[in-house]
């Protein structure tokens, strides 16, 4: 045992002693620190005046919704739905010009900030036209010049949450090519779901998600650059013929640099995106943690909150990286170039985002989900349709993991006899 950690040690060394590693990892900490400013500066904030700084903006938004941290209970949304109704009721709130009626900011911020979260999922909720209805991926937006806010009464948010189970349970049964298993799947978890809801400002959680994927193909960037000359130069520089003769060539020698690969990159994929979440939390505020995931898209059915699913989303990420990285050993075993071995990793990352397929051909799209490009997004780890084996339904999550690990250790066996059996030159 002694041995092999001496034989990791030497793998780690020459991994560090390579530009590569420390152009990559220099790559990341860049990356993170535009990601960073971009999430203030690349934000509209209704404070936004002349003479204040976005940061700060940001900062009063977020005192305003503060404000009315809190359980979203019935009395909250009478609150919601009578503020705004003083608001629509007075003309001096709007501006009037050639392009319309607009809400003016200073209205906003008086009425509708502080109960925002209410407000976006009364106008999510009561809408007849679903074509109104937009998302990011993540968010739900009522893209309607007529909310349907307008139209209600205190005493309409009497039964409230029962409506949006009802109106959840009818969204699952009305998407198309869901099988019976995922529906009844999806009817569970929406039956475990806790309310009512909590109000908060989770600005930190929505810019992490919103930059998960971003952040993570860098870091898979990072780690094929890196990793990619662990067998390859051993027989770019000819010295396979060497490590292969020597004592522990054929067996410890090659696990040991299988090792190395994987705890690099699990190192720095837990380094990188907790470190992103915890920076995006200090940036935006540690707010909004217990707040449920429907609180942003009331279609969800996971019975999760947003600190449990940005948690969760960390977690497949880094099993996808191990997955990622043991791919790249197995061409590193298969190529005599580290280039040869980087195209095709970038190839594997992304030539997948290019392209779409349609639900209905349910098994190339699920194929198509398996790849970085698409795995890593949020909006995909927690989508409506799952994956069905045998009868046996998963969430998006667990099956990326359960597929990384299952192909990680199948993986390994060939990288091993690829290296070792190689016709020496």
């Amino acid at each position: 045992m002694h041995s092999f950690f001496d034989l990791v040690g030497f793998e780690y060394k020459k991994l560090f002693k390579r530009k590569g590693t420390i152009v990559s990892l220099c790559l990341v900490v860049v990356v993170l620190v535009l990601l960073s400013i971009t999430s203030i500066t690349g934000t509209r904030y209704w404070h936004t005046i002349e003479g204040i700084s976005v940061f700060e903006a940001m900062k009063l938004d977020r005192k305003v919704i503060r404000s009315t941290a809190g359980v979203m209970d019935e009395k909250f949304i009478k609150e919601a739905i009578s503020q705004n109704t003083i608001m629509i009721s007075n003309e001096k709130n709007y501006l009037i010009n050639d392009y319309g009626r607009h809400l003016k900011s200073d209205a906003y911020i008086k009425y509708i900030l502080p109960y925002e979260k209410a407000v976006n999922i009364i106008n999510n909720l009561y809408e007849v036209n679903i074509e109104n209805i937009s998302t990011d991926g993540f968010q739900t937006f009522n893209m309607s010049n007529n909310k349907p806010i307008d139209t209600l009464r205190p005493e309409d948010a009497k039964g409230f949450y029962p409506i949006i189970a009802q109106t959840s349970i009818e969204y699952i049964k009305g998407l198309p090519n869901l099988s019976q298993n995922e529906k009844e799947k999806h009817l569970e978890m929406l039956s475990r779901v806790k309310t009512p809801y909590y109000n908060d400002h989770y600005g930190g959680y929505l810019h992490f998600a919103r930059r998960l994927k971003v952040i993570a193909l860098i870091l898979l960037i990072a780690i094929a650059i890196c990793i990619s000359p662990t067998f390859a130069n051993e027989y770019y520089l000819k010295t396979d013929q060497i490590l292969l003769s020597s004592k522990y060539g054929k067996n410890k020698a090659i696990f040991a640099k299988i090792f190395t690969g994987v705890t690099f990159s699990l190192a720095i994929s837990v380094a990188t995106l907790f470190g992103f979440l915890l920076l995006m939390l200090f940036i935006h505020g540690f707010n909004g943690a217990n707040m449920a995931i429907q609180t942003i898209n009331i279609y969800s059915t996971y019975p999760l909150t947003i600190l449990q699913t940005s948690l969760i989303a960390i977690i497949t990420t880094i099993f996808i990286t191990l997955f990622f990285s043991m791919c790249i050993m197995l061409f590193s075993s298969l190529f005599k170039s580290s280039f040869s071995v980087v195209i095709v990793s970038f190839l594997l990352l992304f030539i997948p985002g290019l392209f779409n397929i349609s639900t209905k051909t349910r098994l190339l799209y699920q194929i198509l989900q398996i790849f970085p490009a698409k795995a890593t997004e949020f909006s995909n780890i927690y989508s409506e349709y799952l994956f069905e084996i045998l009868g046996f339904v998963f969430t998006p999550a667990t099956f990326y993991i359960i597929f990384s690990l299952i192909g990680s250790l199948l993986i390994m066996p060939i990288i091993r006899h690829e290296f070792k059996n190689h016709q020496i030159s």
